[in-house]
């Protein structure tokens, strides 16, 4: 930028710290990736990702280019708004820390040389436009590998979607069973549970995250129609309590720890 066009412009420097439930990775993820980044802003922008890449976004409103990447650590770019004095560029920088070993984020925002007249709007459309969007996305980017787990194969049966949703490298724990690992570790429980019971409905009674955890409690009822330990079909209608821990990595489940009410389901099934 002409440096005679900078003397002339009285500027003022943003600094806004966000604590976002995200590692740096993700958050990273979703600021320079092209599709994520319009995902949560809700708007369509154009962002080459690389040094000297253009950005352009919310109707051409905004733009600039970038001038440093450092994945998961730290974004910068010469960025200006429309309405800004011709050629003229602040300086933007993105930083990223690890919080709670990494399943948190301090995102840490330097704009330098705002013009003075744009300092308050840039200070809000920061908050409106970005961090308030922010961590809603990152929640539900984390919740949705599990929501389509339980919609798709716990209540429709569909085995496709552990693939779909685990990583192939997943790590499953359950207790009281001895069944092989990740993906192949859940299908073998789900056959066990879909040969003995019928018109399953698991419905989430809560459901939290926590940076890459997602905590799930379920109310689950069926009919027992085959046999289950020994026991062979009653016809009874039966209730149990499922309590779930999935670890989310790359958008699907890399680890889950089960835990599953499992003497109450035997003692309604042999009562």
């Amino acid at each position: 930028m002409d440096t005679r066009i900078r003397a002339t412009v009285e500027t003022r420097t943003l600094q806004q710290s966000i604590y976002l439930p995200a590692s740096p990775h993700d958050v990273f993820e979703a600021l320079a990736d092209e599709k994520r980044h319009a995902a949560f802003t809700g708007q369509k922008v154009t962002l080459e990702r690389k040094v000297g890449g253009a950005f352009s976004g919310f109707g051409g409103n905004v733009s600039g280019k970038i001038t440093a990447i450092e994945p998961d650590k730290r974004l910068a770019m010469s960025w200006r708004t429309r309405g800004w004095q011709p050629g003229y560029y602040s300086g933007l920088e993105l930083t990223l820390a690890p919080l709670l070993d990494g399943r948190w984020t301090e995102l840490t925002l330097v704009q330098s040389e705002i013009p003075a007249n744009a300092f308050d709007e840039s200070s809000a459309a920061w908050r409106d436009l970005y961090w308030v969007k922010l961590a809603p996305y990152l929640r539900e980017q984390a919740m949705a590998p599990v929501t389509q787990f339980v919609d798709e194969f716990k209540n429709g049966a569909k085995f496709d979607a552990i693939d779909e949703t685990w990583a192939k490298n997943a790590i499953l724990h359950v207790t009281g069973f001895d069944v092989p690992p990740g993906r192949e570790g859940q299908k073998k429980m789900g056959h066990m549970t879909f040969d003995a019971f019928g018109d399953l409905k698991a419905v989430t009674a809560m459901r939290f995250v926590d940076g890459d955890m997602v905590a799930e409690r379920a109310e689950v009822s069926a009919v027992h129609k085959g046999d289950f330990m020994g026991v062979p079909a009653t016809g009874k209608k039966i209730h149990w309590t499922e309590n779930h821990i999935y670890r989310i990595a790359d958008g699907r489940i890399a680890e889950a720890w089960s835990e599953v009410s499992f003497n109450d389901l035997l003692k309604q099934v042999k009562g």
